[in-house]
Parts: C-alpha cells; structure tokens; sequence
C-alpha cells in the first residue's frame, strides 16, 4: 500500500508540473514554501502553518499611502513611482517605487500552527 502510494505522488508531482513539494492527503494539500532572502528562511523548519484557500473574503489586502508630502491623509494605492531628473545636466532619471501592502486575516482563528514532534 506504501509502495502504491508513493508511485501515486510521483505521478501526481509529473502532472501538476510543480517545481516544489506537495501532496494531497485527505482532501488537504500540504505543500513546501521555499521563501527566503540570502540564507535566511521566512518560516522555522521545525513549525507548519495551515489556513483554508477558497473562502471569500478569508484574506484582505489594504494599502497604506506613500510616504510623500502630496499623499498624506489620502487613499492608499497598490504602488507609487515617482522620479527625478537630474537638476545640473538633465542627462539621467532617478527613480523612486515603494509598495505598502497590510494583508491581513479576517478570521484569525482559522489560522493554525503546527510543529514537529
């Protein structure tokens, strides 16, 4: 039964064409995140995290306004670029991007952790 279940995933990984693990099992996918900056990981190898996808509404995203003079008490966007040019010769551009995204949980208590025993 082990043996058969271990080809199932192999094919299943062949057909999804997905470059990370995962796998389903009763009717939930478990799935790797790989994300990190340099060495450092964003989540402890020893610790999981399970929240539901598909539930309208679950995870909202808000965005707080940039910080420039001209955007004070105003709408968040997505993002903001602005740019200047150079003030002796004008022969380049600098340019200026920020994003201030807040995601958040609406129902915290979906979200469980778990950990290695």
């Amino acid at each position: 039964m082990t043996e058969s279940y271990n080809r199932y995933l192999d094919g299943l990984f062949l057909r999804q064409g997905q470059a990370r693990g995962s796998f389903e099992y009763a009717s939930i996918v478990f799935e790797e995140y790989r994300g990190k900056v340099g060495t450092v990981d964003f989540t402890d190898t020893n610790k999981a995290y399970f929240f539901p996808v598909g539930v309208p509404g679950l995870f909202r995203q808000y965005n707080a306004p940039a910080d420039f003079v001209e955007t004070v008490n105003t709408i968040g966007l997505p993002r903001y670029a602005k740019q200047a040019i150079d003030t002796q010769f004008a022969r380049w551009v600098t340019l200026h991007v920020q994003s201030n995204p807040l995601p958040i949980c609406t129902r915290p208590r979906v979200l469980i952790k778990g950990k290695r025993t």
